[in-house]
């Protein structure tokens, strides 16, 4: 990861969790310690007790990057909601703190460009309340692509994150992007 890319996931991290602790209008706590902002498994992440009173938690990590070897790789991030994997393994201390069941019901893995981040914190937030509480979540503010993978698990991208790292499945015809309000 280049130093610049390492940058701009702090600063986004940041900002994504702030907007995201707004939105969910609920206690979240973002642990922080700056010395694991880069560990993928020891990163800062988002945490809340859902109204069911399970442990729920969030990260952003990145999910592609450019470094010495690919400097034309584009940055892209990746928002993962109660990983199915369990691969974050800061939350077993916080877990324990707290005596609750870990959320297994449901789980999101979104991926973004880095100026979609912030502005889907929003919808983040309203996606996870719709899973709570069965309710219709908001719209994105940008389309998205659901794929699967091997063991049936949906990823989310942002149609933009998918074809930069995809352009050979670009189509013709531009993709419409909203404008910022």
């Amino acid at each position: 990861m280049t130093p610049e890319a390492k940058q701009i996931l702090v600063q986004l991290r940041e900002a994504f969790y702030t907007q995201f602790a707004t939105a969910m209008k609920r206690d979240v706590s973002v642990t922080k310690d700056n010395s694991l902002i880069f560990s993928p498994s020891l990163a800062a992440i988002a945490s809340w007790v859902d109204d069911h009173q399970r442990f729920n938690y969030l990260s952003v990590q990145a999910h592609t990057t450019p470094d010495s070897l690919f400097p034309n790789r584009p940055l892209t991030l990746r928002i993962t909601i109660n990983p199915s994997s369990g691969v974050f393994t800061n939350t077993k201390s916080v877990h324990k703190k707290t005596g609750l069941g870990l959320n297994s019901d449901w789980s999101l893995n979104l991926t973004v460009l880095p100026e979609e981040i912030v502005e889907m914190a929003h919808w983040v937030a309203s996606w996870i309340h719709s899973q709570d509480n069965d309710s219709i979540t908001i719209s994105a503010p940008y389309r998205l692509k659901v794929t699967s993978t091997d063991n049936n698990d949906s990823q989310v991208w942002t149609q933009t994150a998918w074809y930069s790292l995809n352009p050979e499945e670009q189509p013709v015809a531009p993709i419409d992007r909203p404008q910022a309000a």
